[in-house]
């Protein structure tokens, strides 16, 4: 048998685990919302209200380094590739990191992440504005909402 007090701290992290998945789709959809012709809004949209695809991610071998004899070019040569492939999976990363950003061309997906990146400033003052509303109404009531 569960002591009372402890399954009354479990229901009141299943109630705020509850709100907060509540304050945060709300805020998707008011971020999708703002922006509307952006493809990184429509792809959030689609992300909350049906579930995507499942997407497999094709890695592309990086380019074989030709073996010379001469060392140094061979060193060069190693590098450049090491360095494309660290471009190319940061690039990945941004990618998934965007809603619809599998789906861009390198150049759309940095255009659309400065304008993500802006919405979600936007949504960061409005969740602080909010907060401090709800903060003061919970000091002047005494109560928590």
């Amino acid at each position: 048998m569960e002591n009372p007090l402890s399954e009354a701290r479990q229901h009141s992290q299943t109630i705020i685990e509850e709100r907060g998945k509540r304050i945060k789709l709300a805020a998707e959809i008011g971020l999708a919302r703002s922006s509307s012709g952006r493809h990184w809004a429509r792809a959030l949209r689609r992300r909350l209200y049906r579930k995507p695809p499942q997407r497999e991610y094709i890695v592309k071998n990086p380019t074989p380094l030709l073996k010379k004899e001469v060392p140094l070019v061979a060193e060069v040569v190693a590098d450049v590739a090491e360095e494309k492939e660290e471009i190319e999976d940061k690039v990945k990363a941004l990618q998934r990191l965007v809603p619809g950003g599998e789906e861009m061309e390198v150049d759309r997906l940095f255009e659309e992440t400065a304008d993500y990146i802006e919405a979600l400033r936007e949504q960061v003052g409005v969740m602080r504005a909010l907060a401090c509303i709800l903060d003061g109404m919970e000091s002047r009531d005494g109560d928590k909402l």
